[in-house]
This record gives C-alpha cells, structure tokens and sequence, in this order.
C-alpha cells in the first residue's frame, strides 16, 4: 500500500512541474544571449554566455565600469530619502502572447506615484501650426511621411570599451539625446547613459541597446514614443508597466533585436531604426503623433562667448568626462569622450532572421562620423536616491524629476545663453525663456541634453 501511493505521489509532483515549466515557457522566455535583462521575477544578475570563454562564467557578478572610479566622489543636491518604502512588486510574465506590454494588471503602489506621470490624454496642449515638412524636434526640413510616425526613444550605454571600440552607433542621426547620470554606487554615480530620439532619420544601427531607468518617464511620455531597450530592474520594469506607454523591453520583444556575439556584453545587443518600425506595424503600435515641439530661430542669440563647454567635475563620473568645442565651420559642437578623444558614431547596415536570439549579419562598411550637435543644452535638475536596486553591486536607481522650472544654459553659435526651463507635466515640451524670460530659440538642428544636479559647476573656455 505505502509503495503504490508514494509512487502515485511522485508522478502527480512529476507531472504538476511539467506543467508550470511548459506555461512559464509560453510567456517568458529567457534571453538566449548575454545582456543586462533579468528575468522578470528574479534578481538583477546578468547572465553571461556560457559559450564564450572571453566572458565570465553565467551567474557572474560583473561590477559596472564605474564602480572602480576609487574615492567616492560627492553627490551635491542628491537627497537621499527613499521616494518607495519596501520592495516593489515584480511584473508577472502573464500576458498573452501579442499583447502590448503596458498597464500590467497590478494595483498600483501609492508610494511609486512620485516616479509616475500622470497620463492624459494626448497631446495634452494645443499644437501650434507648422508646415508639415518640417521636423518639431528639429526645425530642420524632412520628408512629411517621416514625420507622421511614432518617435523612438533607444537607450544607450556609455561605457568605456563602448567608446573605445567604436561601438556606439545611431547617435550621431538622432534628433535629441539625453545623456543622465545612472545608478549610485558606494555614494558615487556609476556612469552615464543616453536616450536617443529619433524620428527625421532611420539609422540603419543602433546601438548598442542597454537598460531603461526612471528617468524616461521625463521624455517619453512629451514624444507618446516607444521606448527601445533591453530589460531593467524588477523596480524599473513594474514601474513601466504601470504606464500606458509603448514598451519595447527586448525581454518581451526579442524578434525587435539581434546580437553581436564578437562583442562583450555592454555592446553586443543592436537594432536598426528600420526593424523597430516594421516591428511596431505589425504589432499595430505604429501611429502619428502630433508634437508640440521646439521653438527654433536661425537668428543667434546675444550672450557670453563660449566655445568648450566640458563636464568634469564631481559628481560626474571620470570615465564619463565628456567635452564640447565649438566648430566654427560647420556651426556645430564636435563631442570628445574622454576629453581629448573625439567621440565618434559608427554605422553600418545590418539585417538578421529576426528571431528569437538571432545574430546580426553585417551588409555593408562601416561609416564614421565625430559626434556633432546645432544645440547643447544643459538642464539642472534635483538628484534624488531611491531604494530601486538596479544592479548585483547593490546600485540603486536615481530620480531626477524635470517638471516645474529650474535653470539652464543654452549653447548655440558659439554663445552662451543662462535661462530657465519649464513645464507643467511629463507629457508637454519644455519652455526655454533667458534670464528677463524672454522665449529663447533653438538652433534648426539636432539638440544634445546634459542633465546635471542643481548647483552643478560646468567648465567653460
């Protein structure tokens, strides 16, 4: 008797396993290649590519380039009160195959507000007449059917092997960049990554694609883009699905990427601007967005010659330093990272089988081109700490809020303006005014976005 019932017990447990594994397998799959996505309820700790001996063994704890930066530089206005008391809840791999990964099914944590937009609906002012060639986000003239699409917004990592193995690619075709400092770690900022927009041009590279953080809830939600990036934190991810935006997290959309496997894994997740749009169609998430925009004059402004704007100092990483020099050829800031180096932005077209896991294939050379911008524009913001851990270092993610007003300097033609920006929600563009508030223009162009902690000291020539 006792044997005939354990055994009956045995192939019920057998088959109950079986059985949770074929459901989780419907709707989770794990990234078959090496990047910074978690599974979606466990713990941030990458998992490395068992068959690549260069890399660590699967389950290393990788540290950040940053976390070597030596004695922990000060954060100067960061505050370093919890915004969410306890752990966040992690997002359940439960939706149905197709469906878009927003507004998740999970009761909203009153204590996250701080960190969420309030969605309305879009656009939330009235959208002042332009022709319909030219590009809000630039000013410049552009294909009108370009512009009748869904923004992109792509996360980009910084790291230095990034910079130094010519990695980084799409960035000098982006319409805006953002660049933030990311993930405080023994009371020093890690490093900086970027948020590049695109919607006037299609770079057939982009890359490499990293995580997102909270800090895109300050610009997706002004562009009702989609945001392109691979994964995040359980805090970050169930944050994002709270919001109604679109949600391209490489985890849940894996045909959207392909992988270098020559690369280590802070590089080796790419895209082309080309699939993520036949990506959105046909899932049906690709659509017209009318944008407010920016307000742009060819006319420069009176100010204080600048030509080098560098960010050096503390609280900004060293292996981030970033300078811009003022061409006065082209009109344009040429980007150096580090600072006597030129940052430089390499593409070349690839395609793949756009599969689950799938490799890139190169079909063409590469192009190379410095890293320029019409507009710098740095923005000064509150730095606040959050308890959202974003990495296996202990890292926890940074809240930078960029409504309501604060200061900035504006770079254009070789000046500088001091002003203010402002707006009332996430989901408006900001106002730029000078110093008597006088609306203040951007340079026709593509716009760079250095945020930096209120009080922040730039060095200037």
């Amino acid at each position: 008797m006792f044997l005939p019932d354990r055994r009956r017990w045995i192939t019920f447990l057998i088959g109950a396993m079986l059985v949770l594994v074929a459901c989780e397998a419907e709707t989770a799959t794990p990234t078959p290649r090496p990047t910074w996505t978690p599974r979606a309820q466990s713990t941030s700790i990458p998992t490395l590519a068992a068959d690549n001996p260069a890399l660590p063994a699967a389950g290393t704890v990788v540290p950040p380039l940053g976390s070597t930066l030596g004695t922990p530089l000060p954060l100067g206005q960061a505050n370093p009160q919890p915004l969410i008391p306890g752990a966040p809840q992690t997002v359940p791999a439960t939706l149905a195959p197709g469906a878009p990964r927003a507004a998740a099914p999970i009761p909203p944590i009153e204590a996250a507000q701080p960190f969420l937009p309030k969605f309305g609906p879009f656009p939330p002012v009235p959208i002042p007449g332009r022709p319909a060639n030219i590009n809000p986000l630039t000013g410049l003239a552009a294909d009108p059917a370009m512009l009748q699409r869904r923004p992109l917004v792509a996360r980009i990592g910084n790291e230095q092997t990034v910079r130094t193995n010519k990695w980084h690619a799409g960035l000098s075709q982006a319409d805006l960049v953002f660049e933030e400092l990311i993930d405080i770690l023994n009371n020093a900022y890690a490093n900086t990554r970027f948020s590049a927009v695109y919607l006037g041009q299609d770079p057939p590279l982009l890359g490499p694609i990293r995580s997102g953080r909270i800090i895109n809830f300050q610009m997706v939600p002004m562009l009702n883009a989609a945001l392109v990036f691979s994964g995040g934190s359980n805090g970050t991810r169930w944050l994002f699905e709270q919001s109604p935006m679109i949600n391209l997290d490489e985890f849940f959309n894996q045909p959207a990427y392909c992988y270098d496997k020559n690369r280590g894994y802070q590089g080796r997740l790419l895209t082309s601007a080309q699939r993520i749009r036949e990506y959105l169609r046909q899932k049906n998430w690709e659509s017209s967005v009318p944008l407010y925009g920016f307000t742009f004059s060819d006319r420069a402004p009176g100010g204080q010659a600048i030509t080098s704007i560098a960010l050096t100092k503390a609280p900004w990483p060293p292996s981030a330093q970033v300078a811009w020099r003022y061409d006065s050829a082209s009109g344009k800031y040429l980007r150096y990272s580090p600072l006597a180096n030129p940052h430089i932005d390499a593409m070349h077209p690839i395609t793949s089988k756009w599969g689950n896991g799938s490799d890139c294939v190169t079909t063409g050379k590469d192009v190379e081109a410095q890293i320029s911008a019409a507009n710098v524009v740095v923005l000064y913001a509150r730095h606040e700490r959050t308890n959202i851990i974003e990495d296996a270092n202990n890292a926890v993610s940074v809240y930078i809020p960029l409504t309501g007003q604060g200061d900035a300097h504006f770079f254009r033609d070789g000046v500088m303006v001091q002003g203010k920006w402002s707006r009332k929600t996430e989901q408006e563009f900001w106002q730029f005014t000078d110093s008597a508030g006088n609306a203040l223009a951007l340079k026709p162009g593509n716009t760079w976005f250095e945020i930096v902690p209120i009080g922040y000291q730039l060095d200037l020539k």
